[in-house]
């Protein structure tokens, strides 16, 4: 990589790590762009140069955080439905829901609250990112639960992964119960009882008969 290149490099990602910083401090509507370029010691043009606006911005701190643990997810749903069909391992909703949440127990502290705080802003602001960044995963893993939940019809399908993602945005933003000391390890040790949780949810039907 040559000088210049470098140097955008490391420009690129002072403004991103400026702009996390404030908007998991503040919010997206009450940081400014003029702020971030001075937290990330740049000039506004750079932030402009780089992201186009407050919203691409935005979109590139989710984004940088975010696809990482994504894509861990997708390897760790690949490798469990290939030994399934290797005989290796029979695929479960426990494994499918492990490969989802698992990888969120080893990501930097700062991931969870910058999740939440995405989740605390306006739908007209999040939904097209969260729909840009969590199409292929919502849809991998619904395929995947539709193959170990073939009686539940596929929009009951649809709204239950709804409402687990909604169990993990409430751990996400409120690492504890309330009378709990809400820190990264009341989270981290939060992840295998959210699974617990969502399992028992995955199981009901539509008509109430719970799947063994």
């Amino acid at each position: 990589m040559s000088v210049a290149a470098t140097d955008t490099s490391n420009t690129r990602e002072r403004i991103l790590d400026a702009a996390e910083s404030l908007f998991i401090e503040h919010g997206f509507a009450a940081t400014s762009v003029r702020a971030i370029a001075t937290k990330a010691g740049v000039n506004l043009a750079a932030t402009n140069y780089h992201f186009g606006s407050k919203k691409g911005l935005f979109s590139a701190v989710f984004q940088r955080r975010v696809q990482p643990v994504n894509a861990n997810r997708l390897k760790r749903l690949a490798a469990l439905e290939h030994e399934a069909q290797v005989g290796k391992r029979q695929l479960t909703i426990r494994s499918i829901l492990e490969s989802f949440f698992e990888p969120l127990r080893y990501v930097d502290p700062g991931v969870p609250a910058l999740i939440g705080r995405m989740y605390g802003e306006p739908e007209s602001l999040t939904r097209p990112i969260l729909e840009e960044t969590f199409h292929e995963v919502a849809m991998a893993f619904q395929d995947a639960l539709r193959l170990v939940l073939p009686h539940v019809p596929a929009e009951e399908i649809r709204w239950r992964f709804h409402f687990m993602i909604g169990s993990m945005i409430h751990l996400l933003q409120m690492h504890a119960p309330l009378g709990s000391e809400s820190t990264h390890d009341a989270f981290t040790s939060g992840v295998p009882r959210l699974i617990d949780f969502v399992e028992a949810g995955l199981l009901r039907t539509h008509n109430g008969i719970t799947h063994d």
